[in-house]
């Protein structure tokens, strides 16, 4: 008689398929969590990632003026001076600095007014060897790109330009010449002088260099800089190492810079 009553369904399949549609939603659940987690996380680090730099750095110059003239040769000089550096996307990154930069170079003028007329003496004939020191407070605006080949070691490339103002030129000079004409007695002179009124005020350079960013504390980032600097306007125009009137060229200042510094990110 009990065969007649329907069969109650047992527990067991449905308690399966309940268990396997929750476990299916819980990790579906979990899955979609820990992607957000992740994203999240990354944005974050994205977003606490050091957006500027700041450093201060010196070095020194080794600077020529163009081979328009002949007879000019290299000198020395040095640099210091603050930057700030903002990073854009992918490595890319712009660097605003201001420097204190000496350029220049050297040069030899020959003097020979005597073919003015004028008597021969020690001022009106003689070769000068001059070094002319540019003393400029320069700006430069860099675009630079950052190779991320290891955490610790990230060199990059740059290239841009600079305005700069010279506030001062000295030249140290030797000057050698006839003291006492008919006597042969030769004789020469070491000075200085203030030589800022025969040099443009305001040039631009081009700038093309590398660096390597390596650490040096927990916080702080040694800075390894080279750099070229190409005169775009002329430091100094129609020069003549005659001190011919109407015969000369334009003198630009080209310069190879090294430096080293700290930077300090924030």
């Amino acid at each position: 008689m009990l065969s007649n009553f329907p069969r109650i369904p047992t527990l067991k399949p449905v308690l399966q398929i309940s268990l396997t549609l929750a476990a299916i939603f819980f990790l579906t659940n979990a899955t979609t969590a820990q992607t957000m987690n992740e994203s999240n996380s990354s944005a974050s680090s994205d977003s606490t990632a050091h957006k500027f730099e700041i450093g201060v750095a010196t070095g020194l110059s080794l600077n020529q003026f163009t081979k328009g003239q002949p007879n000019t040769s290299q000198n020395t000089g040095y640099t210091a001076g603050l930057s700030i550096n903002y990073k854009l996307i992918h490595g890319i990154s712009l660097q605003l600095e201001t420097n204190f930069l000496q350029q220049g170079g050297r040069t030899v003028t020959f003097k020979d007014d005597t073919r003015l007329g004028l008597p021969e003496s020690f001022d009106t004939k003689n070769t000068k060897n001059s070094s002319y020191a540019i003393n400029s407070i320069e700006i430069p605006l860099l675009i630079n790109y950052t190779f991320n080949i290891k955490q610790t070691w990230k060199p990059s490339l740059y290239a841009g330009a600079s305005y700069a103002y010279a506030y001062n030129v000295t030249e140290d000079y030797q000057k050698t010449g006839n003291l006492l004409p008919g006597e042969d007695i030769i004789a020469t002179v070491i000075d200085t002088r203030n030589a800022t009124s025969e040099f443009n005020t305001s040039r631009v350079n081009f700038i093309a260099g590398a660096n390597v960013k390596l650490p040096l504390t927990s916080k702080l980032l040694l800075l390894i800089d080279m750099r070229y600097l190409n005169g775009l306007s002329p430091a100094r125009e129609n020069y003549s190492y005659m001190e011919k009137i109407g015969f000369g060229s334009d003198l630009r200042t080209n310069s190879f810079v090294t430096k080293i510094g700290i930077i300090l990110p924030l």
